[in-house]
This record gives structure tokens, sequence and C-alpha cells, in this order.
């Protein structure tokens, strides 16, 4: 058993005792990603390096992984992770776990912290107090409070930022400790007094976000929710709409609340912008008064061949085992636009002696679903979620 104290008001009233230290699993597996679900991610992992921190928060790498114990005059923090990274991503490697009976235990000022979080201030001084338990660990007998899980390092930060201790705080941190700061700030209310180091670390972080719905998007959209950030959440929300099937995968120990029920609410609104208009052209078809002046023949034709490909695509949906119901599992915004672009043009779009030989052909259904497609790219670009929802963080 690893037992770690960790002093942050010699003078304090109460002693955190954090059970199970790094033992959060924060990032969910995600269906599209290049991990196998039975891979572990190495952003969940304490054993990836976090650049550097101050001497003072070194007291934690006992909790670490043996091997990152190495003598650190002989390895560096990036080589090590680099060689971890490699032993994590390789799938024969086992989960690497904290014992269960590793505890942390850190003197602390309830003064601060019942000033910065309302969590506190009902925990510890308000009417729904909790029942007091005293820990004598310390020397003088100190009210207890129970912490479960969470990231050490960035328990400490945070605790540290709280009580006014900021000479060792990391003012570059990278994304997995954003991320678990992030997780810790939300949950106990300490918005407000991380504020200006949020600002800081967004300074010295690059926001390198691929077009993708991927774990890291996830992440991002969990700091700059936490942290209100209106360009990288942007960024992560875009790419999540545009890129995700549903259903939503596991989020409980990300702090992003309702953003992800939301985005898929969006996901599956513009989706049912698209299937709508698709039932509306195989109904009115038959009907059309839609005349053809790209065409070299009789528009009746045009109707005729473009009514007779969508029933075909339509029924094979239907009797797919992906059918285009609500909620729309397994498509995309984007898989559902390319799905339309993707029906089979009529004969006279694909004959070279047609006079828009490769061109889309206004009298197809691609051609004809072309201005609602059109609106649901544009919409699907710019939407955004308004950031003062979060009122944790102003």
């Amino acid at each position: 058993m690893t037992c770690i104290s960790y002093i942050i008001d010699p003078d304090g009233d109460v002693e955190l005792l954090l059970k199970r230290p790094n033992s959060q699993q924060l990032i969910p597996c995600i269906p599209t990603d290049e991990h196998d679900e039975d891979t572990e991610d190495p952003m969940n992992e304490p054993t990836v390096a976090r650049g550097a921190l101050d001497a003072r928060y070194h007291v934690f790498d006992d909790l670490l992984f043996p091997s990152e114990a190495e003598d650190p005059s002989t390895t560096t923090p990036r080589g090590r992770f680099s060689a971890l990274l490699n032993l994590i991503e390789t799938p024969s490697t086992p989960k690497v776990t904290t014992p269960p009976e590793d505890k942390v235990r850190l003197r602390v000022s309830s003064r601060h912290l019942i000033l910065a979080s309302r969590f506190f201030r009902s925990s510890l001084d308000g009417p729904w107090s909790e029942v007091s338990t005293t820990s004598s660990f310390f020397g003088k007998p100190l009210r207890q409070v129970m912490a479960w899980d969470w990231d050490a390092v960035a328990f400490a930060i945070v605790l540290d930022i709280v009580h006014g201790r900021h000479g060792a705080v990391p003012r570059i941190v990278d994304l997995k400790l954003m991320a678990q700061i992030a997780t810790i700030v939300d949950f106990y209310g300490f918005h407000e007094a991380v504020k200006i180091f949020s600002e800081v670390w967004y300074k010295n972080i690059c926001v390198e976000l691929k077009d993708e719905y991927s774990r890291e998007a996830l992440v991002w959209l969990s700091v700059s929710w936490v942290f209100p950030n209106q360009e990288p959440f942007d960024r992560a929300t875009r790419a999540i709409l545009k890129h995700m099937e549903g259903p939503q995968p596991s989020t409980d120990n990300l702090p992003i609340h309702r953003v992800l029920t939301m985005i898929d609410e969006k996901r599956q609104e513009l989706i049912q912008r698209i299937v709508t208009e698709l039932h509306r052209l195989h109904n009115t078809l038959p009907n059309s008064d839609f005349l053809c002046d790209w065409h070299k023949y009789n528009s009746p034709t045009c109707h005729s061949i473009a009514l007779s490909i969508l029933k075909r695509e339509l029924h094979r949906l239907a009797s797919s085992d992906r059918p285009l119901v609500p909620p729309f599992n397994s498509y995309s915004v984007a898989s559902m636009i390319q799905l339309v672009n993707d029906i089979p043009e009529s004969i006279a779009a694909t004959t070279e002696g047609y006079d828009h030989y490769h061109d889309v052909s206004v009298c197809s259904v691609r051609g004809r679903m072309r201005h609602v497609l059109e609106e649901v790219r544009a919409e699907m670009n710019s939407w955004t979620l308004d950031l003062d929802m979060n009122v944790g963080g102003v």
C-alpha cells in the first residue's frame, strides 16, 4: 500500500483523504476510434507523462507504474513518455491499474475550501454538513473529508490554486492533465478560483483537433465547457455533430452534462430533414411539374427514372439492418449527405452524349436534393451552443 501525505496548509483544519488515486477512467470508448474496445487508451493511463512539473508534485510519482519511476537524471520525461506509449498501444500489454488501497492525505484549510466551493460550503459549513470524521494522521485531530479516484497531481494542483499557493502551479499543461483538472473543478465548483490559470493554459496549449468524432474531441468538448472557450468548443462540437453516429458512449466521468445529448438531438434533426425531403420527393415525383432544361429528353422521362431509382434506394434502406428511422443509429450527418450523393444518376447523366456528362443532373435525385443538402451542410458547419448555459463556469 502506498500512502502519500501532501501539506498545503500546515495549519489546516481539514484532511482530504483521496482513496484509489489515479483510478478514474475519464475517456470512453468510441465505436469509430482506432483503438479497440479491449485496448487501453493512453489518455486513461497514469503512466502518460504530463510534461515538466515542479518538484513539489513528484511526491506522487510512487503512484505511477513502476517503470515510470526511473531515475529522472538519466531519462527525460518525454523519452519515458514515448517508450511507455509504445507499450500502452500494444494490444497484448496488460491493463495497468492503481491498487485500490493506495491513499493520498492532503492537509488543507476549510476556510479556503468554503470560500471557493459550494460543495465544501455545504459539506463543511452548511445545514447539510457531513457527519464529522476525524483523523490524527498529521498529529492534531482534523476533520476528515473523503474523495475518490481523482488524479493525484491534478487534485493537488487545484487545491494549491484554491489556497493561493501559485508558485509551483504549472503554466503549461497537456490536454490530459487539463481534462483531469477540469473534472475536479466541475465536481467541486472551483470554476472562479481556477479561471485565471485556465486562461494561461489555453495560451500555452496547441488546439489541434482533427475533423472526426474521437476521444480527443470529447476531451476538448469537456475542457472548453468547464473552462469556457468558444473556439475549441465550436470545433469539437462541429466535429462531433458531423461524424457522430449514435448511440452516445458513456461519459459519466467527463463533465459535459447534457452537451453530448444536445449535439445528438441536432444530429437527428438534420438527418430527419434529409429523410423527410427524400420521402417528400418520392410522394411528389409522380405529379411533378419540374421542367428539366438541361435535358435533351422529355421531362416525364426524367421523373420516371428518378422515381424508380429513389423507390429502389428507399426500399433497400428500409429492408437493411440500418433503417432510416429515428434515432438514426449508425448514421452521421456526413454519412447521410454522402448516402444521398451516392444515389445513382439517371442514364442521361452518365452518357457521354449528354450535355452535362459527369455533372450533377438537376433532374436526378441528387440534383433535386442539392438545395436541402447544401442547407444541412451549412447549418452543420456553423452550428454552435451557447457556453453561457454553463452557469458553473461563470
